[in-house]
Protein backbone atom coordinates (compact mmCIF):
# COMPACT_ATOMS: atom_id res chain seq x y z
CA UNK A 1 0.00 0.00 0.00
CA UNK A 2 1.48 3.14 -1.02
CA UNK A 3 0.90 6.98 -0.12
CA UNK A 4 -1.31 7.48 -3.01
CA UNK A 5 -3.39 4.43 -1.98
CA UNK A 6 -3.88 5.70 1.24
CA UNK A 7 -5.37 9.00 0.10
CA UNK A 8 -7.06 7.33 -2.43
CA UNK A 9 -8.98 4.73 0.22
CA UNK A 10 -9.39 7.43 2.66
CA UNK A 11 -10.83 9.75 0.50
CA UNK A 12 -13.37 7.20 -0.35
CA UNK A 13 -14.42 5.71 2.49
CA UNK A 14 -14.62 9.51 3.99
CA UNK A 15 -16.65 10.69 0.92
CA UNK A 16 -19.04 8.21 1.13
CA UNK A 17 -20.05 8.98 5.39
CA UNK A 18 -22.42 11.61 6.03
CA UNK A 19 -19.24 13.96 7.48
CA UNK A 20 -18.19 14.98 4.34
CA UNK A 21 -21.31 16.14 2.65
CA UNK A 22 -22.46 17.44 6.32
CA UNK A 23 -18.86 19.75 6.31
CA UNK A 24 -19.68 20.99 2.76
CA UNK A 25 -23.22 21.49 3.03
CA UNK A 26 -23.57 23.53 6.83
CA UNK A 27 -20.19 25.59 5.26
CA UNK A 28 -22.26 26.20 1.83
CA UNK A 29 -25.52 27.23 4.09
CA UNK A 30 -23.77 29.49 6.48
CA UNK A 31 -21.74 31.13 3.95
CA UNK A 32 -24.74 31.57 1.46
CA UNK A 33 -26.80 32.92 4.44
CA UNK A 34 -24.66 35.27 5.20
CA UNK A 35 -24.31 36.63 1.86
CA UNK A 36 -28.00 36.82 1.42
CA UNK A 37 -28.29 38.95 4.96
CA UNK A 38 -25.66 41.49 4.66
CA UNK A 39 -26.98 42.49 0.61
CA UNK A 40 -29.21 45.26 1.89
CA UNK A 41 -25.78 46.85 3.47
CA UNK A 42 -23.33 46.83 0.61
CA UNK A 43 -23.67 47.25 -3.22
CA UNK A 44 -20.47 45.15 -3.50
CA UNK A 45 -20.26 40.89 -3.33
CA UNK A 46 -16.58 41.06 -1.71
CA UNK A 47 -17.82 43.01 1.45
CA UNK A 48 -19.91 40.39 2.31
CA UNK A 49 -16.29 38.51 2.30
CA UNK A 50 -15.36 40.36 5.32
CA UNK A 51 -18.11 38.52 7.29
CA UNK A 52 -17.86 35.43 6.00
CA UNK A 53 -14.24 35.40 6.96
CA UNK A 54 -15.15 35.81 10.16
CA UNK A 55 -17.74 32.89 10.01
CA UNK A 56 -14.65 30.80 8.77
CA UNK A 57 -12.23 31.21 11.57
CA UNK A 58 -14.42 31.31 14.13
CA UNK A 59 -16.80 28.24 13.43
CA UNK A 60 -15.59 26.62 10.60
CA UNK A 61 -12.80 25.10 12.83
CA UNK A 62 -15.82 23.70 14.51
CA UNK A 63 -17.49 22.19 11.68
CA UNK A 64 -13.74 20.44 11.27
CA UNK A 65 -13.72 18.65 13.90
CA UNK A 66 -16.09 15.95 12.86
CA UNK A 67 -13.92 15.47 9.78
CA UNK A 68 -10.59 15.24 11.07
CA UNK A 69 -10.43 13.98 14.85
CA UNK A 70 -10.87 10.13 14.45
CA UNK A 71 -8.75 10.28 11.23
CA UNK A 72 -6.20 7.86 13.24
CA UNK A 73 -7.08 7.85 16.32
CA UNK A 74 -10.23 6.22 15.07
CA UNK A 75 -8.60 3.78 13.43
CA UNK A 76 -6.34 2.83 16.51
CA UNK A 77 -9.27 2.17 18.45
CA UNK A 78 -11.00 0.04 16.41
CA UNK A 79 -7.84 -1.58 15.66
CA UNK A 80 -8.35 -1.31 11.71
CA UNK A 81 -5.01 0.41 11.63
CA UNK A 82 -2.93 -2.47 11.82
CA UNK A 83 -4.20 -4.15 8.77
CA UNK A 84 -2.93 -0.62 7.14
CA UNK A 85 0.14 -1.16 8.60
CA UNK A 86 0.70 -4.43 8.14
CA UNK A 87 0.76 -4.16 4.78
CA UNK A 88 4.11 -2.78 2.87
CA UNK A 89 4.01 0.68 3.74
CA UNK A 90 5.25 3.22 6.39
CA UNK A 91 3.77 5.15 9.14
CA UNK A 92 4.70 8.52 7.46
CA UNK A 93 2.84 7.51 4.46
CA UNK A 94 -0.18 6.47 6.19
CA UNK A 95 -0.34 10.05 8.36
CA UNK A 96 0.49 12.20 5.69
CA UNK A 97 -1.71 10.12 3.21
CA UNK A 98 -4.63 10.96 5.95
CA UNK A 99 -3.90 14.81 6.57
CA UNK A 100 -4.27 15.06 2.54
CA UNK A 101 -7.32 13.05 2.41
CA UNK A 102 -8.98 14.73 5.41
CA UNK A 103 -7.29 18.45 4.20
CA UNK A 104 -8.72 17.74 0.14
CA UNK A 105 -12.42 17.60 1.32
CA UNK A 106 -11.72 20.60 4.10
CA UNK A 107 -10.54 22.71 0.74
CA UNK A 108 -13.45 21.08 -1.31
CA UNK A 109 -15.79 22.66 1.35
CA UNK A 110 -14.04 26.23 0.80
CA UNK A 111 -14.48 25.94 -2.64
CA UNK A 112 -18.01 24.62 -3.13
CA UNK A 113 -18.46 27.32 -0.22
CA UNK A 114 -17.42 30.53 -2.48
CA UNK A 115 -18.97 29.21 -5.46
CA UNK A 116 -22.23 29.73 -3.73
CA UNK A 117 -21.03 33.20 -2.70
CA UNK A 118 -19.73 33.98 -5.81
CA UNK A 119 -23.72 33.13 -7.41
CA UNK A 120 -25.14 34.78 -4.67
CA UNK A 121 -23.39 37.95 -5.23
CA UNK A 122 -23.77 37.76 -8.91
CA UNK A 123 -27.69 37.29 -8.59
CA UNK A 124 -28.52 39.84 -5.75
CA UNK A 125 -25.51 42.53 -5.92
CA UNK A 126 -25.29 45.72 -7.57
CA UNK A 127 -22.05 45.73 -8.34
CA UNK A 128 -20.72 42.78 -10.46
CA UNK A 129 -18.63 40.51 -8.65
CA UNK A 130 -14.70 40.93 -8.89
CA UNK A 131 -13.26 37.26 -9.67
CA UNK A 132 -10.00 38.22 -8.25
CA UNK A 133 -11.28 38.80 -4.89
CA UNK A 134 -13.18 35.70 -4.71
CA UNK A 135 -9.97 33.75 -5.74
CA UNK A 136 -7.72 35.31 -3.44
CA UNK A 137 -10.33 34.53 -0.52
CA UNK A 138 -10.54 31.22 -1.39
CA UNK A 139 -6.84 30.47 -1.89
CA UNK A 140 -6.16 31.95 1.73
CA UNK A 141 -9.27 30.56 3.11
CA UNK A 142 -7.62 26.88 1.61
CA UNK A 143 -4.51 27.48 2.87
CA UNK A 144 -6.05 28.13 6.38
CA UNK A 145 -8.10 24.90 6.72
CA UNK A 146 -5.13 23.30 5.28
CA UNK A 147 -3.28 24.31 8.19
CA UNK A 148 -5.76 23.51 10.87
CA UNK A 149 -6.35 20.01 9.23
CA UNK A 150 -2.96 19.33 9.23
CA UNK A 151 -2.94 20.71 13.47
CA UNK A 152 -6.02 18.49 14.04
CA UNK A 153 -5.10 15.31 12.43
CA UNK A 154 -1.87 15.56 14.37
CA UNK A 155 -4.15 15.79 17.46
CA UNK A 156 -5.66 12.52 16.44
CA UNK A 157 -1.98 10.71 16.00
CA UNK A 158 -1.16 11.49 19.37
CA UNK A 159 -3.66 8.89 20.77
CA UNK A 160 -5.54 5.71 20.67
CA UNK A 161 -8.34 7.26 22.36
CA UNK A 162 -11.05 8.75 20.47
CA UNK A 163 -12.07 11.12 23.63
CA UNK A 164 -9.14 11.97 23.96
CA UNK A 165 -8.94 13.06 20.19
CA UNK A 166 -11.65 14.81 20.82
CA UNK A 167 -10.42 17.15 23.62
CA UNK A 168 -7.29 17.58 22.06
CA UNK A 169 -8.73 18.98 18.45
CA UNK A 170 -11.42 21.01 20.55
CA UNK A 171 -8.69 22.65 23.03
CA UNK A 172 -6.27 23.30 20.17
CA UNK A 173 -9.26 25.07 18.35
CA UNK A 174 -9.92 27.32 21.74
CA UNK A 175 -6.36 27.64 22.21
CA UNK A 176 -5.62 29.01 18.86
CA UNK A 177 -8.54 31.07 18.28
CA UNK A 178 -10.94 32.37 20.81
CA UNK A 179 -8.26 32.52 24.31
CA UNK A 180 -5.53 33.91 21.39
CA UNK A 181 -7.99 36.61 20.31
CA UNK A 182 -8.82 37.85 23.50
CA UNK A 183 -12.56 36.48 23.57
CA UNK A 184 -12.42 35.19 27.07
CA UNK A 185 -12.86 38.03 29.42
CA UNK A 186 -10.53 36.86 32.47
CA UNK A 187 -8.06 34.31 30.74
CA UNK A 188 -6.35 35.01 27.45
CA UNK A 189 -3.32 35.45 25.38
CA UNK A 190 -2.99 39.11 27.05
CA UNK A 191 -3.56 38.00 30.64
CA UNK A 192 -0.96 35.24 30.00
CA UNK A 193 1.52 37.60 29.10
CA UNK A 194 1.20 39.94 31.09
CA UNK A 195 1.28 37.74 34.54
CA UNK A 196 4.48 36.27 32.31
CA UNK A 197 5.82 39.88 32.34
CA UNK A 198 5.13 40.75 35.59
CA UNK A 199 6.25 37.91 37.44
CA UNK A 200 9.85 37.93 35.82
CA UNK A 201 10.36 41.47 35.59
CA UNK A 202 10.86 42.19 32.17
CA UNK A 203 8.65 44.18 29.63
CA UNK A 204 7.14 43.69 25.97
CA UNK A 205 6.65 46.16 24.09
CA UNK A 206 3.42 46.92 21.79
CA UNK A 207 4.92 45.44 18.85
CA UNK A 208 6.34 42.44 20.31
CA UNK A 209 2.69 41.70 21.72
CA UNK A 210 1.44 42.49 18.12
CA UNK A 211 4.10 39.84 16.86
CA UNK A 212 2.97 37.54 19.46
CA UNK A 213 -0.87 37.82 18.98
CA UNK A 214 -0.23 37.81 14.78
CA UNK A 215 1.65 34.21 15.22
CA UNK A 216 -1.87 31.92 15.46
CA UNK A 217 -3.16 30.62 12.10
CA UNK A 218 -6.36 32.30 13.15
CA UNK A 219 -4.89 35.83 13.30
CA UNK A 220 -2.69 35.00 10.63
CA UNK A 221 -5.52 33.54 8.12
CA UNK A 222 -7.56 36.96 9.22
CA UNK A 223 -4.45 38.89 8.16
CA UNK A 224 -3.16 37.11 5.44
CA UNK A 225 -6.80 37.96 3.25
CA UNK A 226 -5.37 41.94 2.68
CA UNK A 227 -5.19 40.82 -0.91
CA UNK A 228 -8.98 40.71 -1.15
CA UNK A 229 -9.72 43.94 0.00
CA UNK A 230 -6.96 45.51 -2.51
CA UNK A 231 -7.40 49.38 -3.89
CA UNK A 232 -10.23 49.44 -0.81
CA UNK A 233 -8.40 49.80 1.84
CA UNK A 234 -7.63 53.44 3.59
CA UNK A 235 -10.62 54.68 1.11
CA UNK A 236 -13.14 55.34 3.74
CA UNK A 237 -15.40 52.97 1.30
CA UNK A 238 -15.86 50.47 4.58
CA UNK A 239 -15.17 51.65 7.54
CA UNK A 240 -15.14 47.90 8.87
CA UNK A 241 -12.19 47.03 6.33
CA UNK A 242 -10.35 50.04 6.97
CA UNK A 243 -10.35 49.63 11.00
CA UNK A 244 -8.90 46.07 10.38
CA UNK A 245 -6.73 46.59 7.84
CA UNK A 246 -6.09 50.65 7.11
CA UNK A 247 -3.71 51.75 9.99
CA UNK A 248 -1.06 48.74 9.95
CA UNK A 249 2.15 49.25 10.77
CA UNK A 250 5.02 48.05 8.40
CA UNK A 251 6.22 45.25 10.87
CA UNK A 252 6.93 41.78 9.92
CA UNK A 253 3.40 40.52 11.13
CA UNK A 254 1.73 42.88 8.96
CA UNK A 255 3.25 41.10 5.68
CA UNK A 256 0.71 38.89 3.67
CA UNK A 257 3.83 36.45 2.66
CA UNK A 258 4.18 36.20 6.63
CA UNK A 259 0.95 34.89 7.47
CA UNK A 260 0.79 32.55 4.97
CA UNK A 261 4.07 31.30 6.40
CA UNK A 262 2.40 31.40 9.35
CA UNK A 263 -0.30 29.05 8.55
CA UNK A 264 2.31 26.70 6.49
CA UNK A 265 4.20 26.61 9.93
CA UNK A 266 1.69 25.81 12.31
CA UNK A 267 0.42 22.68 9.72
CA UNK A 268 3.54 21.49 8.91
CA UNK A 269 5.48 21.60 12.49
CA UNK A 270 2.59 19.78 14.34
CA UNK A 271 2.49 16.94 12.23
CA UNK A 272 6.01 16.55 11.94
CA UNK A 273 5.99 16.58 15.94
CA UNK A 274 3.30 13.71 15.62
CA UNK A 275 4.84 11.38 13.24
CA UNK A 276 7.67 11.88 16.26
CA UNK A 277 5.39 10.24 18.74
CA UNK A 278 3.18 8.36 16.02
CA UNK A 279 6.10 6.14 14.61
CA UNK A 280 7.26 4.89 17.75
CA UNK A 281 3.71 4.67 19.28
CA UNK A 282 2.66 0.72 20.35
CA UNK A 283 -0.80 0.42 18.20
CA UNK A 284 -1.93 -2.99 19.81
Amino acid sequence: MSFTTIVRDDFRNTRRSYVVLGVIGVLAAFVGLIVYSVESNHDDAFRALFDVSFFFFLVFPLILVPLTYLSIAGDRERGSIKHALGLPNSRAEYLFGKFVSRATVAIAAVLVAVVVAAVLGLALYTNPIDPVRFAWFAAVSALFVASLSGIFVACSALTSRRSRAMFGVIAAYFVLGPFWLGFFPVVSLDTIIQTATDLFGVSVSDTQIEFIQSSSPTTAYLGGLEPVYDGIIGTGEYASIDSNYGNQADELYTKNWYNWLVMVAWGTVALLVSYVRFRVAELG
